[in-house]
């Protein structure tokens, strides 16, 4: 009997541990080794069949169960996650432990409903997980993006500047093949009234791929100088050339502070980077982590 309890309960926790940890890197956009992963999962079973038995055998009392339980995600993080500053190790602790509460309380329903059997149980777990991730932290992150995501940018070429709405997106990847530095993607349509006239002709030489065109535009303009070429990839379009020009400063706000960065490419974008019109340029999320 005691051989049938510890195993189901040693299969529960397993998957149980192994959900809430890929979720929440999932959720935090962490990568995990699958051998870090594999030591942890370890370590939480150690942990979990030492205080099965003891919850047995009369030597813990129930009402420690709950905090040891707690206090045990503690180490499995540190070791799927590997060292962490301080903060960051908090959140991704907080989240395991969300994550991990959700799903317990789904298979403690499912099983109740079910008569306690272990494989409708492990379904309501992994149901209750990949909902939770999908549906509930999808919302959250979305909300978060909303609040904290957006920034108002300004941008200054000389003694042009312009404000636009502008969204940190992760996943701009793209840098100036010269110089390294990040690039913001930025609408051609919120920037045309505020170019110079040689400007705009050079963007529209780009864009029809006449870059011949391009040099004599510019010959003898201050832009000259500015003018960058940069490579990139995307789906549907395995790659292609973006124009772009080296700006003298971009200002934003977080709502409590200034910060600026005058090591930043803004690169020209034909279409709406936005279908609902709620931003206008794409901010490389270097060009924070750089200033803060």
């Amino acid at each position: 009997m005691l051989h049938k309890v510890v195993m189901s309960a040693g299969a529960m926790t397993f998957a149980m541990h192994w959900l809430t940890l890929w979720a929440t890197a999932e959720v935090l956009g962490y990568r995990i080794r699958h051998s870090r992963l594999f030591a942890a999962l370890i370590l939480a079973g150690f942990i979990d069949a030492v205080v099965i038995l003891s919850l047995h055998f009369g030597y813990l009392p129930v009402y420690a169960a709950v905090p040891i339980a707690i206090l045990s995600i503690l180490p499995t993080v540190r070791v799927s996650f590997g060292p962490l500053p301080l903060a960051k190790f908090a959140i991704v602790s907080g989240h395991v432990l969300g994550i991990s509460v959700l799903a317990f309380g789904g298979a403690q329903a499912t099983a109740y409903l079910t008569g306690r059997q272990l494989i409708p149980t492990l379904i309501g777990l992994i149901g209750t997980v990949l909902a939770t991730t999908e549906i509930g932290w999808g919302y959250v992150r979305r909300r978060f993006r909303d609040w904290l995501l957006y920034v108002p940018l300004r941008i200054r070429f000389g003694d042009i500047e312009f404000k636009v709405n502008a969204l940190v997106d992760t996943g701009n990847k793209l840098k100036d093949p010269l110089t390294g530095s990040p690039v913001i993607l930025l609408e051609y349509s919120a920037a045309a009234e505020f170019l110079p006239e040689e400007v705009r002709r050079a963007f529209m030489a780009f864009d029809a791929g006449d870059l011949g065109l391009i040099s004599q535009l510019l010959a003898d303009s201050p832009w000259f100088s500015r003018f960058r070429v940069i490579p990139f990839v995307s789906i549907g379009e395995e790659k292609g050339l973006l124009p772009g020009f080296r700006a003298d400063e971009i200002l934003f706000s977080d709502g409590a502070r200034n910060f600026s960065s005058k090591n930043v490419v803004i690169g020209i974008h034909v279409n709406k980077l936005s279908k609902e019109g709620a931003f206008e340029a794409l901010v490389h999320p270097n060009v924070l982590s750089e200033v803060s």
